[in-house]
């Protein structure tokens, strides 16, 4: 926790106007794994102190939603939205079976949290649709565009792609939906630059920073014990 405030510290001298949480970087921070290891109460006792102690935009990364009921799932955006919140990040990977949710699964969440965004006076509040097609699928591309035109008809306001590296793919996608690209930083794709001039709106870094932080500590390590 103390990290993230002094990343928000070293971002906000940069000129960031917000700041996005990573679950990855929230679950090393108490010493767990990436994927759905918090509580739902452990996440929202974080981002209740983040908010508290950030002056910029907070978006926050819910994972899968920390549920697979819908109703389940809104409530808890709902809980996040009342914090002050601006927007989360929801994928579609099911923590339960290690698979993408079925296209209707993840359309009814996404239609869901918006009705209660809606009908709670959060309206605004951006959802950014995250699908692991590059990850899982066979034919990644083809798999995204059905999933993003799905997912923007059920209510998304974004969509939020990792592992999409060509700037050609990045293209054809944006030009094949209307709504906003969020493509995230690896190993072999880390120029912003680039993805923005390909049509990408958002880059994410995801866990790049985290894991720089912990590749130097290894390395003073390494140099004080040689």
């Amino acid at each position: 926790m103390r990290g993230i405030l002094v990343l928000h510290n070293s971002f906000k001298l940069r000129g960031a106007k917000a700041l996005a949480t990573t679950s990855w970087g929230i679950a090393a921070s108490l010493g767990l794994a990436d994927g759905e290891n918090i509580s739902f109460q452990t996440q929202l006792a974080l981002v209740k102190s983040l908010t508290k102690h950030i002056h910029i935009p907070l978006t926050v990364d819910i994972e899968s939603g920390y549920s697979n009921d819908p109703l389940q799932i809104s409530q808890n955006v709902l809980a996040l939205a009342r914090l002050g919140i601006v927007g989360i990040n929801i994928e579609d990977s099911n923590k339960d079976t290690n698979a993408l949710r079925s296209i209707e699964q993840q359309c009814t969440i996404i239609s869901e949290i918006k009705k209660v965004l809606n009908e709670n006076g959060f309206g605004s509040l951006f959802i950014n649709a995250r699908t692991d097609t590059f990850f899982v699928s066979d034919r990644p591309f083809q798999a995204t565009l059905e999933r993003a035109k799905a997912y923007q008809n059920a209510g998304a306001d974004g969509l939020f792609v990792p592992g999409l590296t060509n700037i050609e793919q990045i293209t054809s996608l944006t030009n094949a939906i209307d709504m906003p690209l969020n493509v995230m930083a690896m190993s072999n794709f880390n120029s912003a630059k680039a993805a923005f001039a390909g049509g990408a709106k958002r880059f994410s870094l995801g866990n790049s920073l985290y894991d720089l932080v912990v590749n130097t500590i290894k390395s003073t390590l390494i140099q004080l014990e040689s």
